[in-house]
C-alpha cells in the first residue's frame, strides 16, 4: 500500500471535491473497517441486548501527572451487564463544509487513541464515509482519498450541497453507564438556495423533537472566518427561539481545524461575540470553558496513512502534536459534557415556535377525527344509522406522501364515500406517478376506515361533546397562529388542510350520484371554515396577548383524547421506527 511520492499539506474539504476531475486512490480500505450496527432501542438499552465480547469507551480516573485531564480506555461489557445507559444527546449544528460528519469520525478515534502510532498500528474506526482531496509529490498530482463504505446519507459528489443530506445520530459508550449519541445534521448555506436550508432547519427540528432531552447544542466553526453568513445566523436563531431560552447554557463550542491558529478560534472569536450579542437571547457564554478547538487533520492523516501515503518527517511531527492536542481536548469536551452540563428535558422546551410545531403535528388527527364525527352525525341524523364508521390509524413504513391529483377511487361506508390514504414514496422524485412534489402532502401514518355496531343515544351525545371540544381546540390554535403571525411568518397549515378535505369531498360529491351524504359534510365543513374564519378575524381585531402556557395544556388535553391519542401513538412508533434506521452504534 506504499506510494512512492510524499504528501504535501493540501488537504482539502469535502465539498471541494469535484468527481471526475480527479484520480481516485488504488488503496481504499476494504469493507472490515465498518465498525457500527443499529441501535435497538431509542433512549434507553439495556446492557443485557449488547453482546458480551464487544467492547466500550470508558471514562476513568486521571492517571498520576495528568490530573487535569480525563482519559479513556476500553473495559469489557460483561462487567457491568445489570445497568441500564443514562444518554448524553449532543446536537451538532454548522455551515456546509465544517466538517461535521469528520468531527465525528475524528473525536471517536481521539478518544480510542491515545497517540497517533496507537491509531495507525490499530483499526481506525470510520463511523460514516470518508472522502477528501488530497495533493501528494513535487507536482501536486490530486488523489481522493477514501475510508469505510458507501453511506446514502453522505453525498461526496456535489459541492457546495451539505454532505450530510438527514440527521442521523451516532452512539458510543462512555465509562459503566454512558453513551454519547451525537447528531450529525444537514450543513448550513446549502448551495441549492434557501429553500433546501429551511427544509433542512425543519427537518433538525422534526428530529431532536422526539428525543426526550438535550444536553449541548454544539456549533461547529472555523477559526479565522471573516464573517460569519446570514445563514447561520438564521439557523442559530431558529434553532434557539424552538427550544427557548434556557438553552443558552447548554450551547458550547467547537472549531474544527486549528493548528494553524495555535488551537485558538482565531479571527473568528470576535465576530461570533457580535453574533451572540445580538441575539434574543442573551447571555450565551463564550469562554474557554464551554469552548473547544480540534485539528481534524490529524484524522485525516490517519485515514491517508491507511490509504498508503508517505508523509515526511516534519509532517509526521507536526500530525504527532496536533493528535496529541485533540486528544486533550476531546477529552475536556467530553468531561464537560457528561459533567459541567445540566440536561435540558423536552418538557421545558417552551416557546412560540415549539408550541407551533407541536399543533402542526396534531392538525392531521384533529382534522380527519373532526371530519369523522361530522360523518357520525350525520348517519345517525338522516338514516337514524346504528352502523357508525371507525378511524383506523396503522403506522407506515416508510416517508410516505399522497398525490392530490392523482386519481383515487373512493370506497363506500354506510353510504358514505371515503378517499382511501393511496400511499406514495417520494425521493427525488415520487416512485407511483409523475407529479410534481408540490402536489404530494407529508403523512406519517396511514388511515383506514371500518363499521362499528351498537351505537345508542349516549355514545351520540359523547360524539357531540368531543366534536364541539375539538372545533373549539382548532378555533383556538387558528387564533394562536394569528396571534404569533405578527412576529412570525408562518403559513396557517390549519386552514390549508381544511380546504384540502373540503376539495376532497367536492370531488367526491362530483364523481358520484348517490352523494347525499358527502354533500351535507361537504356543507358542513364550509361551515366550519367560516366560523374559523371569523374567529381569527375576531382575534386579529382585538389584538389578543399570547398565553403561551394555555396553549400547551390545551395541546396536552387534547392529545389525550382516545380518538386524537391513537393516531399520535401511531405517528410516535412511525417516529420511533424511523429514530432506529438513522442511528448507528459503536460497539
Amino acid at each position: 500500500m506504499g506510494c512512492s511520492q510524499s504528501a504535501t499539506i493540501g488537504i482539502q474539504s469535502e465539498s471541494e471535491i469535484f468527481p471526475g476531475s480527479t484520480h481516485t486512490s488504488q488503496e481504499t480500505i476494504p469493507n472490515r473497517n465498518k465498525r457500527v450496527e443499529k441501535l435497538p432501542a431509542l433512549e434507553r438499552v439495556s446492557l443485557n441486548n449488547v453482546r458480551e465480547h464487544h467492547q466500550r469507551f470508558s471514562l476513568c480516573s486521571p492517571t498520576p501527572g495528568e490530573s487535569h485531564q480525563t482519559r479513556i480506555q476500553l473495559q469489557n461489557f460483561d462487567e457491568l451487564n445489570h445497568f441500564e445507559y443514562t444518554f448524553i444527546n449532543v446536537l451538532l449544528l454548522g455551515e456546509s463544509g465544517v466538517g461535521k460528519s469528520t468531527f465525528i469520525n475524528a473525536i471517536v478515534n481521539y478518544l480510542k487513541f491515545d497517540t497517533i502510532e496507537q491509531a495507525c498500528s490499530g483499526q481506525p474506526i470510520v463511523l460514516m464515509p470518508v472522502s477528501f482531496l488530497l495533493t501528494v509529490g513535487d507536482n501536486f498530482e490530486e488523489r481522493i482519498i477514501r475510508f469505510g463504505n458507501e453511506d446514502p446519507n453522505e453525498d461526496h459528489h456535489h459541492p457546495g450541497q451539505s454532505v450530510t443530506q438527514h440527521c442521523r445520530s451516532y452512539v458510543f459508550t462512555i465509562g459503566t453507564r454512558t453513551k454519547i449519541r451525537l447528531i450529525d445534521t444537514p450543513g448550513m448555506g446549502d448551495t441549492r438556495g434557501s429553500d433546501q436550508d429551511n427544509l433542512n432547519m425543519q427537518h433538525i427540528l422534526s428530529f431532536i423533537n422526539n428525543l426526550s432531552h438535550l444536553n449541548a447544542i454544539c456549533i461547529l466553526l472555523k477559526p479565522n472566518e471573516s464573517r460569519l453568513n446570514v445563514v447561520f445566523r438564521s439557523y442559530f436563531s431558529q434553532l434557539t427561539d424552538f427550544l427557548g431560552e434556557n438553552i443558552r447554557n447548554n450551547i458550547i463550542f467547537c472549531f474544527t481545524n486549528t493548528r494553524g491558529t495555535f488551537f485558538t478560534p482565531g479571527n473568528t472569536a470576535p465576530l461570533l461575540k457580535e453574533i451572540l450579542g445580538k441575539f434574543s437571547i442573551k447571555n450565551i457564554p463564550f469562554k474557554k470553558s464551554n469552548t473547544f478547538c480540534f485539528d481534524s487533520e490529524s484524522f485525516r492523516y490517519l485515514i491517508a496513512i491507511q490509504n498508503g501515503i508517505n508523509f515526511d518527517d516534519y509532517q509526521k511531527e507536526e500530525y504527532k502534536e496536533s493528535w496529541i492536542n485533540s486528544v486533550n481536548e476531546s477529552n475536556r469536551f467530553l468531561g464537560y459534557i457528561c459533567g459541567a452540563l445540566k440536561t435540558y428535558p423536552s418538557d421545558e422546551w417552551k416557546s412560540i415556535n415549539h408550541a407551533q410545531f407541536q399543533i402542526n403535528q396534531m392538525i392531521r388527527p384533529i382534522l380527519e377525527t373532526i371530519r369523522n364525527l361530522f360523518r357520525n352525525l350525520i348517519l345517525y341524523e338522516e338514516k337514524s344509522s346504528t352502523q357508525l364508521i371507525k378511524l383506523c390509524p396503522s403506522v407506515v413504513a416508510h416517508s410516505s406522501t399522497i398525490c392530490i391529483k392523482c386519481n383515487r377511487v373512493p370506497k363506500d361506508y354506510n353510504e358514505f364515500w371515503i378517499y382511501p390514504d393511496d400511499l406514495h414514496t417520494f425521493s427525488n422524485k415520487c416512485l407511483n406517478c409523475r407529479c410534481s412534489r408540490n402536489r404530494h402532502i407529508d403523512i406519517n401514518y396511514k388511515l383506514d376506515y371500518e363499521l362499528s355496531n351498537n351505537v345508542n343515544k349516549q355514545f351520540i351525545d359523547e360524539i357531540k361533546l368531543k366534536s364541539d371540544q375539538l372545533n373549539q381546540a382548532i378555533f383556538e390554535f387558528g387564533c394562536f397562529f394569528v396571534d404569533t403571525s405578527r412576529t412570525l411568518k408562518t403559513n396557517d397549515l390549519i386552514l390549508s388542510f381544511l380546504n384540502q378535505m373540503i376539495e376532497e369531498e367536492n370531488q367526491i360529491c362530483q364523481l358520484k350520484t348517490n352523494n347525499n351524504l358527502n354533500l351535507i359534510l361537504y356543507k358542513q365543513l364550509n361551515q366550519f371554515k367560516e366560523e374559523y374564519e371569523q374567529r381569527q378575524n375576531v382575534s386579529i381585531s382585538n389584538k389578543n396577548s399570547i398565553n403561551l402556557n394555555k396553549i400547551y395544556i390545551l395541546s396536552q388535553n387534547i392529545s389525550r383524547i382516545d380518538l386524537i391519542e391513537k393516531q399520535i401513538d401511531v405517528i410516535k412508533q412511525y417516529h420511533r421506527t424511523y429514530m432506529n434506521e438513522q442511528e448507528k452504534q459503536l460497539l
